[in-house]
């Protein structure tokens, strides 16, 4: 198997690990307030606080300033914050530690540390004009519901805004965390539910690798940043070992002259069977009409989805509590923002899991393409029952520079926006594998043999 394919992988373990209910079990532990000194706030005060709130991960690269003593502890976390794209230095080769925090600065840098980008946020909108500098920051924290002045982003801040800002972004609320205790329990007595979405996707491309291409490549990858791609998506599951998913991608024209076409993907998962058949253009085995054979995969999902919602419940791992953050955005709804630095964190939350190893492979096979991921969100969940009525996520996926085969893709980011429904929970929902799908031809590869060719 070809690494960019196990990559893939990685990334739709990624997606089962954050498409059902209970991803919202991801929740942070408050984090600690740092206690007011007085009325004035200086930036490297302000760096140190970040550093208490968040865990970023650590620096390779030593870069040093003129007013930052090499070796300190401030050295270390400005480095830590320049690695992350939080804190740019200053011309000078100064990065001011000792002048007072303003406004904007302030969210620039938590904004930085969390990993939101330098673009506007997919379907929303900015309090600030597009030509203003901090417009991209404000369509993403406007998105996640976070209530802030964006007037007078000049003016000096107090110690105390700068701490409540901080516990307002950088830890999860206890109104919040009590939500989702609730939800967690509820959640335990799903039998059954149904989903209905979309998603969208969306890339900055990665210039240099671009001049690498051939013109017609260079400008379908420009097409495919231009235009995006858009997937509807339907599922049902049923407790402990049956799953039914149907997504429909557009694919338009990405400069070639031709319109690809739609993709439509259906499967059922049935024990630990998949069975799959998908209707596109131009497929290996497709009919006139373009439709493929349905095809089974013996042992293809190892997992047992019941275990694996109540081994997420059972609690968060350490090192994901300072980098997911959780709050009340009004009667019944939560938000959420947060960085993922590696992959196989999440998978953490499964461990001991049978089958996890193998998800497990494919995220670490991922991570040598995939640097970081910004994440953020808005939850609905029903009053009376506290189970999740709907979702509204979006995800950023930077790719390292020249790790695995990052300089394979020309593309530095993917965004994806998600919107998903839940509904008839425990409502008789069924599964029943269609005719053609119980005539399946059995594929070759199993799991086995996929996790050894990932060796080759």
């Amino acid at each position: 198997m070809k690494k960019g394919k196990v990559a893939a992988a990685g990334m739709l373990s990624l997606a089962m690990l954050m498409g059902t209910p209970a991803f919202n079990v991801l929740a942070a532990e408050p984090a600690v307030a740092v206690q007011p000194q007085g009325e004035t706030l200086t930036r490297g005060e302000f760096f140190k606080m970040l550093d208490q709130a968040i865990d970023l991960p650590k620096s390779e690269e030593k870069r040093t300033y003129k007013d930052v003593p090499q070796g300190s502890e401030l050295a270390d976390i400005v480095n830590k914050l320049q690695t992350v794209g939080a804190l740019h230095g200053y011309n000078d080769g100064t990065v001011r530690p000792e002048d007072k925090l303003k406004s904007g600065e302030a969210i620039a840098l938590i904004s930085g540390a969390l990993g939101i980008p330098d673009h506007p946020v997919p379907g929303g909108s900015s309090p600030l004009d597009s030509e203003h500098w901090a417009s991209n920051i404000a369509s993403w924290m406007k998105s996640a519901k976070v209530d802030y002045n964006w007037n007078d982003l000049d003016r000096a801040i107090t110690k105390q805004e700068a701490e409540s800002l901080v516990k307002q972004l950088l830890s999860t609320s206890s109104d919040a965390t009590k939500l989702l205790e609730e939800s967690q329990k509820a959640q335990k007595d799903i039998k059954s539910f149904n989903l209905k979405g979309d998603m969208s996707f969306s890339m900055v491309l990665k210039q240099n690798a671009l001049e690498q291409l051939s013109a017609d490549e260079r400008k379908t990858f420009e097409e495919m940043a231009k235009k995006g791609m858009s997937m509807k998506m339907e599922g049902a599951y049923v407790m402990p070992d049956s799953m039914y998913t149907k997504s429909h991608m557009k694919m338009p024209d990405f400069g070639q002259g031709v319109e690809l076409g739609d993709m439509e993907i259906e499967q059922y998962v049935i024990g630990k069977d998949m069975y799959m058949h998908m209707k596109m253009p131009e497929i290996a085995s497709a009919d006139s009409k373009g439709t493929s054979e349905w095809v089974k995969m013996k042992d293809a999902f190892p997992l047992d989805m019941k275990t694996m919602m109540e081994q997420q419940m059972s609690g968060v791992p350490p090192q994901l509590e300072k980098k997911l953050f959780y709050r009340s955005a009004g009667e019944g709804q939560l938000s959420f923002q947060g960085r993922i630095d590696k992959l196989s964190d999440l998978a953490s939350m499964m461990n001991g899991m049978q089958g996890m190893e193998d998800m497990t492979a494919a995220l670490k096979e991922a991570e040598k393409s995939i640097g970081a991921i910004y994440l953020q969100g808005v939850m609905n969940f029903d009053p009376k029952t506290k189970l999740p009525v709907d979702s509204s996520m979006q995800f950023v996926i930077s790719f390292n520079e020249k790790a695995g085969n990052a300089e394979e893709i020309p593309f530095k980011q993917m965004i994806m926006a998600q919107n998903v429904k839940y509904s008839d929970y425990n409502d008789n929902v069924k599964i029943e594998l269609p005719e053609a799908a119980k005539q399946a031809k059995e594929a070759s590869a199993n799991v086995e043999a996929a996790k050894q060719a990932t060796k080759q």
